[in-house]
């Protein structure tokens, strides 16, 4: 008996791959697909900052005009239900809390063109051309409404108790309102970016009476550029429309009314613009031959520098105050 075997056989396989042509068509296509999708991905993330540079001057613009107006409207205040002391008429004019005849005190508002508020001397300091402006605001306290009320609080703008200013000792001892002065302008500042690139701008700042003998004005809120404030008067102090907005400068040369009120105590609103620049350089491109330009504060545009892709945006906003209705008429 034979056993037949059979033996299967097939050549070897040959192996296949891709020409070096599918190769460097399949190279190139990858890199126009990731270039795209990086050129996607870059102006989306351009556009997202963008975007958010101005939500927060938005924000930044809000907190700031609201941080001043919240005070603006308390300028001037004194409780109705204390007997107004002996010493807010003082040496014949109107007197603010304060020792010593420091014009800045003698009202609920008072202003400083084109200059910064001195803590060291307790007035403004040289006017400059074109600088940003500040501004004093005097009040006093209500603390039987409680110390976290609004007009009760007792802190100034730093969160500083204004029981420590010296001034206030005789007050707080007798159970009288505490005098509060806060005092806002522009601040010269620095700070490092996300990409850790020193930037220079100017910031918000607030002295506040709780360190009254402090000379450092503390930055409170940055990148606001520019500050212009305009006061509003009445034609006389029989009215508390104001029918014109005035410099500080013009406010004190307005002149007594024909009722006894002084310049400053004439003030019945005021006009707070600001300028905001965005902390980092988010502003997308501009077209070719185009110069961007934003509104500023004193009646005009500004042109941006070339190279310069921050954003400006300016906020205006006038706030009626009470200044004249505490006012005493005759000095």
């Amino acid at each position: 008996m034979s056993i037949k075997t059979s033996h299967s056989s097939s050549a070897p396989r040959r192996q296949s791959g891709v020409t070096l042509v599918e190769l460097m068509v399949g190279l190139v296509i990858g890199i126009v697909v990731s270039l795209a999708a990086s050129a996607l991905y870059l102006a989306t993330r351009e556009s997202s900052r963008a975007a958010q540079g101005h939500s927060d001057i938005n924000e930044t613009g809000k907190i700031a005009l609201d941080m001043i107006g919240r005070e603006l409207q308390k300028a001037g205040f004194y409780p109705a239900q204390f007997t107004t002391p002996g010493d807010v008429v003082h040496s014949g004019r109107y007197y603010n809390g304060k020792a010593g005849a420091k014009v800045a005190f003698d009202t609920g508002v008072y202003g400083c063109d084109g200059a910064r508020y001195d803590p060291a001397t307790h007035a403004c300091a040289t006017t400059v051309s074109g600088a940003p402006d500040s501004v004093i605001i005097n009040y006093f306290s209500s603390p039987e409404f409680g110390a976290s009320s609004l007009l009760g609080n007792t802190n100034d703008c730093n969160r500083q108790a204004v029981s420590a200013d010296s001034d206030n000792t005789a007050k707080a001892a007798a159970g009288l309102p505490l005098f509060v002065s806060n005092r806002f302008g522009l601040v010269s500042t620095s700070y490092t970016d996300a990409e850790n690139k020193a930037v220079s701008t100017k910031s918000l700042y607030c002295h506040g009476n709780g360190a009254d003998t402090s000379t450092t004005l503390q930055p409170a809120i940055q990148g606001i550029e520019d500050l212009v404030i305009r006061y509003g008067i009445g034609t006389d102090g029989t009215t508390q429309s104001p029918s014109k907005f005035l410099t500080a400068a013009n406010v004190t040369a307005a002149g007594t009314s024909a009722d006894g009120l002084k310049p400053w105590q004439r003030v019945t609103a005021v006009s707070v613009c600001i300028v905001v620049r965005s902390l980092q350089n988010n502003r997308l491109e501009d077209k070719s031959a185009t110069v961007r330009t934003y509104k500023n504060c004193r009646g005009g545009t500004t042109s941006m520098p070339t190279g310069d892709k921050f954003l400006y945006k300016s906020f205006e906003r006038i706030f009626a105050i009470r200044n004249n209705l505490s006012a005493v008429g005759t000095f």
